[in-house]
């Protein structure tokens, strides 16, 4: 059973970042939090790490902004 994980996880993976949406383990998520009445907590763990993914990405562009004279 545990290989058959794996194998969807790894084909999951393949696809790219945009479809993380339709993963089955992000779909188990949601209905854990559901389930458990962790609506909250999960909101503020989310906004964490979009806060975090955010700030990465503006250092990253300020790298490619530097021209070469």
């Amino acid at each position: 059973m545990a290989k058959v994980i794996e194998a969807e996880g790894s084909a999951e993976s393949a696809k790219g970042g945009r479809n993380f949406k339709t993963s089955t383990d992000v779909e188990e998520f949601y209905r854990f939090v559901n389930d458990n009445g962790l609506r909250r907590e999960a909101r503020m763990i989310m906004e964490s790490v979009q806060k975090r993914i955010k700030e990465l990405n503006k250092k990253s562009k300020r790298r490619g902004r530097k021209k070469v004279q």
